[in-house]
């Protein structure tokens, strides 16, 4: 499924996207409230995924936390909103676990890379 967000005029494709709103549940061609967006970086993508695409997705009202997989140095970026600006939490390989507050789940590193060979 795609993601269409209105306010820039765009459809996307997320790697993984969460909702809850019945509106989505029900739409045929497009998400347009997710309330967490996952890109799983590449050498490719990393700059666009970080950049211009995550310039679009703060647009989305809905939206409350994004979250970035880089592979190749096997962290996690999330970028949380908060009223009117957005953080950002980091995680290393052996780090504390990150707590996805939208659908309310703890993830670390080590999780998130477990079948992966180094």
């Amino acid at each position: 499924m795609k993601l269409f967000v209105g306010a820039a005029d765009a459809f996307f494709y997320p790697d993984v996207m969460v909702t809850c709103d019945e509106r989505d549940r029900h739409a045929d061609l497009a998400i347009e409230r997710p309330k967490l967006i996952v890109e799983v970086l590449s050498d490719s993508t990393a700059a666009y995924d970080r950049g211009a695409k995550f310039a679009a997705y703060r647009k989305l009202a809905d939206l409350s936390e994004y979250l970035l997989v880089d592979i190749e140095h096997r962290r996690l970026e999330l970028y949380r909103r908060e009223a009117d600006h957005w953080l950002m939490f980091d995680t290393e390989p052996d780090g504390p676990a990150l707590q996805l507050e939208s659908v309310d789940m703890p993830i670390t590193a080590r999780e998130a890379f477990e079948d992966l060979e180094d």
